[in-house]
Formats: C-alpha cells, structure tokens, sequence
C-alpha cells in the first residue's frame, strides 16, 4: 500500500497500522459527545493514507486487543466516520489516527468497550466479504445455515 508523507513540518498519521488484509490496529483515543452509537471515528487523513476503508459502504468490526470477540452473527457492526474540521472535539482525540468511540459506549458495551492504554483492532473482512454478495443471496445462505445446523428430534431445554 502506497503511503502518503506529510510535508516538511507536516507529520503524516502513523495509524492505523494493517496487520493483515483488512484488520487495522489503532490506539484508543477517547469518547466524544460528537460521534452516535455505533460508530467509530478516525481522523479523514489517517484514514485515506492508511487504510483502503470507504467511510460511505464499509461497516466494521471493532475490537480490544486480546480480548475475546463475539461469533460474527452477534456482533455489532460500526461506522466509520472519518474525522475532520465538523468533529473538532473528536478530531483532537485522533491526531494520529486513533480510534475514538461515542461518549456512552462502555454503557452499550461494558465489556467490550476499550479503556485508556488499548489497541483497538477493526476488522472490515465481513464487509469487504458479504459486499460481494447481493442482500438476497445472503439472506439465502443464512437460511440454508440455520435450516442444516436444526435438529428435528431435538427438544426445547
């Protein structure tokens, strides 16, 4: 991935960091009253010259570093909402491209919500994925899933 250099004087952001095709790391870098539910900000330049997210179709997996993630069908997914001059308090809390979360999200997610110190880890993989297929053709495959996963002479507990 080609990377962007900042101009003399101009650091370029350093995160996030792609591990692997479509997983980013990234520092915590706060909460902030400008972001909604389910959404995770990074600063727009960090975005564009690190990352090959599209803020306007991918929704991501956000996870704490080391911790357990929940099974693919039970997990929330996110927006991204690149950073910029209309969300100055967030944008001040990701100057290098950290992550930073809407203020009230260790309320949505107690345990999973990150904490001073963490490396956050978002996933694209399912969007860049399931973006291959049309609605219907998913709807299909979940059904076939939970049609061959049930047991008829299994009874309720």
């Amino acid at each position: 991935m080609q990377r962007k250099r900042g101009g003399p004087g101009n650091i370029a952001p350093t995160f996030p960091v792609e591990t692997l095709r479509h997983w980013y790391v990234t520092p915590f870098g706060g909460m902030s009253v400008e972001l909604e539910p389910f959404q995770v900000g990074i600063n727009r330049e960090a975005l564009e010259t690190n990352t090959s997210l599209d803020p306007s179709t991918d929704r991501v997996r956000v996870t704490v570093l080391g911790r357990v993630r929940r099974p693919l069908l039970l997990d929330r997914f996110f927006e991204v909402v690149p950073l910029d001059e209309q969300h100055p308090e967030a944008l001040r809390r990701s100057p290098m491209g950290e992550a930073v979360f809407p203020e009230g999200d260790d309320v949505f997610r107690p345990r999973e919500s990150p904490h001073a110190g963490d490396d956050v880890v978002i996933s694209s993989v399912a969007s860049q994925r399931l973006g291959l297929l049309d609605s219907n053709a998913f709807a299909a495959v979940l059904q076939e899933l939970f049609r061959s996963n049930r047991d008829p002479e299994q009874e309720n507990s």
